[in-house]
């Protein structure tokens, strides 16, 4: 095996030796593309956290399709910020390394063949009805999952719902259908939340550092501490106000109606920071910003015209102008930071390629529509520069631009529209959006050749044999996939002076990925 078992000791002694990376820090002026950096007061690093205090955070919001369900539903930024913060996962991963850590598991252990892993639960864990979180929660929560199909059974194929046994009253041995490498991952995504046997959505009682005072769906979400909570947490109260455009959530936040937002839209960053007052966190992520098109409508059927597509787009040029600089150039691959990236697979711009290319496809005079609407800060301007980049090559694109209700509404169904994923790793991506039994596959791609090879991946343990496979992965993708990835972004949030606890994240989900546990009042 090449993944060693994660444990609390582990983790802590590995914190102890990199905890100095949280201080790249530099002053509220800074320029775009930097490193991952904010103003000091905005980091851990500001002084001994005190309890009390209520912090109101605006989000993007999914107006009534919002949903405290821990499980399935969960689109929207306030869904999955919500989620985060009622709901405890078994482990969490380090803003830093993007290494996972035990959060409610004390351990997870395979055997030799990888194919038996024993999870042992942190001593002393609630729920939020002060019930002890024992194996039989674990157990319900796993069934639940695949119950009700939710995205997170995508990324665990491995995982049998019939073949979990608890060992006593904190420890769940899993006998897999197939052996893994990579178990623990799943258990630290948004929508793997543990709940209680019998878990009711209509009322939730959850396990995270929060627990639900009321919900207006699409409106506001109140929370105050568990005061039971196995970790620390330093807020009393915590409110996510929705918003469905970034105009008012900006002026929310320049009010004081608000003290602190996710993702600035990077043609406010300036006005946020001129006004003098706002601390401003940068992360330099290896979260996507893509387009997506679906490889089975047209007329994108023809992968002449999805290259095409791909070499018609100056990317530096994109994120210059949707993004004012913040953001590195993508390749049609996912996260870079991640060690089975494929670096060597380069797309730069081609014009005569691609005029040549939808030539060959009977497609010169090519007119799409693109569906889009502000889901995450720049995607409506990098719309409006791929119109403009598109035109070069003869491409007509015209934009469908609608609030975030609607475009959730018809999500997935959409031939030509964008979306965002956070820095995950590769295999668990692959389950995320690029297999036909995946939430989030909203190209439709469907490929025999590479869906065997995820097979082979997710059961093979050697770590550099799993590259390999992970390399002719990407290598299908990027040569007839429906991905135009064209940034990995930097997450630009703002907090209020007395807001402190965040730090830089790699892995995209602002707000030091909503752990708000973190967060505390001076």
């Amino acid at each position: 095996m090449t993944k060693s078992p994660l444990d609390r000791r582990s983790f802590l002694l590995g914190s102890l030796a990199v905890g100095g990376s949280a201080a790249l820090l530099s002053a509220c002026g800074m320029s775009g593309g930097s490193a991952g950096s904010a103003s000091p007061s905005a980091t851990m690093a500001a002084g001994t956290p005190k309890s009390g205090g209520l912090l109101r955070v605006g989000l993007g919001g999914g107006g009534p399709m919002e949903t405290a369900d821990a499980h399935v539903g969960i689109l929207a930024n306030s869904d999955l910020a919500r989620s985060l913060n009622l709901y405890a996962t078994l482990f969490k991963r380090d803003p830093e390394t993007l290494n996972l850590f035990p959060s409610l598991a004390e351990s997870a252990e395979p055997d030799s063949s990888g194919k038996t892993w024993t999870v042992r639960l942190v001593d002393g864990a609630e729920f939020h009805n002060g019930k002890s979180i024992t194996a039989e929660d674990l157990i319900f929560t796993v069934q639940r999952i695949f119950e009700m199909k939710g995205a997170v059974a995508e990324l665990m194929p491995w995982v049998d719902p019939a073949g979990m046994k608890a060992l006593d009253a904190r420890t769940v041995q899993f006998n897999l259908k197939s052996p893994t490498a990579i178990f623990t991952e799943p258990f630290a995504m948004i929508a793997s939340g543990i709940v209680p046997m019998g878990y009711d959505p209509a009322k939730p009682v959850g396990s995270g550092p929060f627990e639900l005072k009321s919900f207006t769906p699409g409106e506001l979400t109140s929370m105050k501490r568990f005061e039971n909570y196995f970790g620390d947490v330093w807020l009393d109260e915590l409110d996510f106000v929705s918003f469905n455009d970034d105009a008012p959530r900006i002026n929310a936040l320049l009010a004081g109606q608000i003290q602190a937002t996710e993702a600035l839209p990077p043609g406010q960053i300036a006005a946020v920071q001129a006004d003098g007052m706002m601390q401003i966190i940068e992360s330099l992520s290896g979260a996507t910003r893509f387009f997506a098109m679906a490889v089975d409508e047209e007329p994108f059927t023809d992968v002449r015209v999805r290259q095409a597509m791909r070499l018609l787009v100056d990317r530096q040029q994109m994120i210059d102008q949707a993004l004012a600089g913040y953001g590195q150039v993508g390749n049609d691959l996912f996260n870079k930071y991640d060690p089975m990236y494929d670096s060597a697979l380069v797309r730069e711009q081609n014009i005569e390629e691609a005029k040549s290319l939808l030539k060959s496809a009977g497609q010169s005079n090519l007119t799409v529509e693109l569906a889009t609407a502000p889901y995450i800060a720049g995607t409506v301007e990098a719309s409006q520069v791929l119109v403009q980049q598109a035109k070069e090559a003869g491409v007509t694109v015209n934009l469908k631009k609608m609030d975030l209700p609607a475009y959730f509404e018809g999500y997935g169904k959409w031939p030509f529209s964008g979306d965002f994923f956070n820095a995950n790793e590769y295999f668990i991506q692959v389950g995320l959006n690029q297999l036909p039994t995946s939430t989030y596959n909203i190209t439709h791609f469907n490929d025999a050749e590479y869906n065997a090879l995820y097979k082979k991946g997710v059961a093979e343990l050697d770590e550099a044999k799993r590259k390999d496979i992970a390399d002719q992965m990407q290598k299908i993708e990027f040569d007839r996939g429906g991905n135009l990835i064209w940034t990995y972004a930097t997450v630009v949030d703002a907090v209020a002076p007395g807001v402190n606890g965040f730090v830089p994240d790699k892995y995209g989900l602002p707000l030091t990925s909503y752990d708000f546990a973190r967060a505390w009042m001076s």
